[in-house]
């Protein structure tokens, strides 16, 4: 499917990206919060997931030729190098690690991985602000991917910043009355 071809944008001026980031400021706050989030999830989730995975002793499969076969998998998103994800052993491994997350406080769908559930939020709040970058750039910003998307994050979060109506998210909210 090819994306469709957008309008070209008429030259862009400082004062027009100036504008934009302004207008746009809490898009990056978003995109900043959910990444930040994502990240804290992760290391969350990864703290009690670990040793519930090192009980199972995964081992990478042989028929995963650029991997070590036989290696011991180590982290949750390398489970995809199990020989049969289907097998018995991986299913209960799962229901567990599903009850770990219960059990910690989650309650979205079962199955469902909270860590990948905030990577999902941050790459939506991502494309969110991409997308508005388009019609500023003329271009589908949204359709970027590895290095030129996260390059493209960067340049408009830096944007955003420096209009200076980025919200302060780690700023601790002032008592009243106090200067």
């Amino acid at each position: 499917m090819t994306p469709e071809p957008m309008t070209p944008a008429p030259a862009l001026t400082p004062a027009d990206l100036q504008r934009w980031a302004a207008d746009h400021a809490r898009l990056a706050s978003a995109v900043l919060a959910a990444r930040v989030f994502a990240e804290a999830e992760r290391a969350r989730v990864d703290a009690y997931s670990a040793p519930i995975l090192a009980r199972y002793g995964f081992k990478v499969s042989a028929r995963f030729g650029r991997h070590e076969a036989g290696a011991l998998i180590t982290r949750t998103e390398d489970l995809y190098l199990v020989d049969d994800l289907k097998d018995a052993e991986i299913q209960a491994f799962y229901a567990e690690l599903d009850a770990a997350h219960r059990a910690r406080g989650f309650d979205g769908p079962a199955g469902h991985c909270p860590a990948l559930t905030a990577d999902t939020l941050h790459r939506e709040a991502e494309r969110a602000l991409l997308d508005a970058g388009s019609a500023l750039f003329g271009a589908p910003l949204g359709n970027l991917h590895g290095d030129k998307r996260a390059e493209a994050v960067k340049l408009l979060i830096g944007a955003c910043v420096a209009s200076g109506r980025v919200e302060n998210l780690f700023k601790a909210p002032r008592a009243k009355g106090a200067r």
